[in-house]
C-alpha cells in the first residue's frame, strides 16, 4: 500500500478523506488541538507551522501522497487574527510544501471558492482571483506559494459540506439540526455557490492522484445554487420541515466582520473533461449524506473523537 499524510485528520474534509482512503492507502493522518483516533490509520499531532517538526515528521513517514486540508477556516475570525490565519494558512503550507519538495512526494492543495470576489460567479480555473477577506488572501496565497517548489502539485478549489468529525457543525448540519429543533433558520436569497458533499470530493482527490493530474482544478458540485436553495433541498431530503428556513439578503445582514464574496459559484467544466468520478448535484449530494447517516458512517466518524478524548 502506498502511504499517504492527510493533513487536517480532526477536520470536515481530513476526517472524512482519511475514513474512505484507509481500504486504498496507508494513511497518517494529523491534527493538531483535537486529538483523533481513526480504525486503521496512523493519527499523529504535527504543528504544521513548526518547520523543524513539520520537516521531520515527513522525512521519517515518507508520503507518497500529501494532502494539505488544514488551514484555519473561520472568515471572521481570520479577518480580527491575520498574523495567526497567515502562520497556519501560508506558513503552514511553506513548510510542508518544503517537506513534500525534499522527499519528492505529490503535494494536493485544498483551496478555496473564496479566492473569488464574487461579481460574476461560474469562475473557470482560468478567472483572475480576487479575494475579499483576510482569509481568502491566505489560501490564495497559499496556492501561489507552491509555485516557488520544485513540486508536483494539484490546487483543488471547493466548496464542502457533510458530515463533521468535531462538535461543530457544517453548514448543512447546522441546517438539519436547527430544522430538527424548529428553529427559524433565516438563509441568503442572494449568495450563490457549488457546494460539494466532502465524500464525493474525497472520490474526486483519490482520482486526482491515481491519475497524475496537476495544476488548478474546480472541484464542486455540478449546481450553481443559492444558500437559501440549499436549504430548502436539505429540508426535502432530510424529510424535515424548509417553512422555517425563511429568505433574507445579504445586504441586509450586519453580522459579519469580514466581507463576502456573492456568486462564488465555480465552472466544473474541466473537472467533467480529466475526471471519471460523477460531480454530484445538490440533491444527488444530500441523498448520498443522508445515506451515511442510515448506515452507521456518521457514528463511526465521531467517535473518531470520542475515542481520543
Amino acid at each position: 500500500m502506498k502511504k499517504i499524510l492527510i493533513t487536517g485528520g480532526s477536520g470536515l474534509l481530513g476526517g472524512n478523506l482519511a475514513m474512505m482512503a484507509r481500504e486504498k492507502f496507508e494513511v497518517y493522518a494529523t491534527y493538531y488541538r483535537h486529538p483523533i483516533k481513526i480504525k486503521k490509520c496512523i493519527t499523529l499531532s504535527l504543528d504544521i507551522r513548526n518547520q523543524r517538526e513539520t520537516f521531520l515528521a515527513i522525512t521519517k513517514i515518507r508520503p507518497e501522497l500529501i494532502i494539505h486540508t488544514a488551514a484555519l477556516t473561520d472568515v471572521d475570525y481570520c479577518e480580527e487574527h491575520p498574523e495567526e490565519a497567515w502562520s497556519l494558512n501560508v506558513g503552514g503550507t511553506m513548510n510542508l510544501a518544503m517537506a513534500a519538495e525534499n522527499i519528492g512526494a505529490k503535494f494536493i492543495y485544498i483551496s478555496t471558492d473564496s479566492v473569488f470576489d464574487g461579481k460574476k460567479g461560474m469562475y473557470t480555473e482560468e478567472d483572475y482571483p480576487s479575494p475579499l477577506n483576510h482569509y481568502a488572501k491566505t489560501k490564495l496565497e497559499g496556492e501561489n506559494i507552491l509555485g516557488v517548489f520544485d513540486l508536483n502539485y494539484s490546487i483543488v478549489r471547493t466548496c464542502i459540506y457533510g458530515w463533521n468529525m468535531q462538535k461543530k457543525f457544517s453548514l448543512a448540519e447546522w441546517v438539519i439540526n436547527g430544522l430538527h429543533n424548529k428553529k427559524k433558520l433565516a438563509m441568503f436569497t442572494d449568495v450563490f455557490f457549488s457546494p460539494i458533499l466532502v465524500n464525493n470530493l474525497s472520490e474526486a482527490i483519490f482520482e486526482i492522484y491515481e491519475r497524475d493530474i496537476s495544476g488548478v482544478l474546480n472541484i464542486a458540485g455540478s449546481e450553481r445554487c443559492s444558500k437559501f436553495h440549499f436549504g430548502k433541498k436539505i429540508a426535502e431530503v432530510f424529510f424535515l420541515d424548509g417553512s422555517y428556513i425563511e429568505p433574507i439578503s445579504i445586504d441586509d445582514y450586519k453580522g459579519f466582520k469580514a466581507p463576502r464574496p456573492k456568486d462564488v459559484s465555480l465552472d466544473v467544466s474541466k473537472a467533467k473533461r480529466k475526471l471519471r468520478t460523477k460531480l454530484l448535484n445538490v440533491e444527488e449530494g444530500l441523498v448520498w449524506m443522508r445515506e451515511l447517516l442510515q448506515k452507521g458512517f456518521v457514528k463511526e466518524l465521531r467517535e473518531c473523537m470520542e475515542e481520543s478524548a
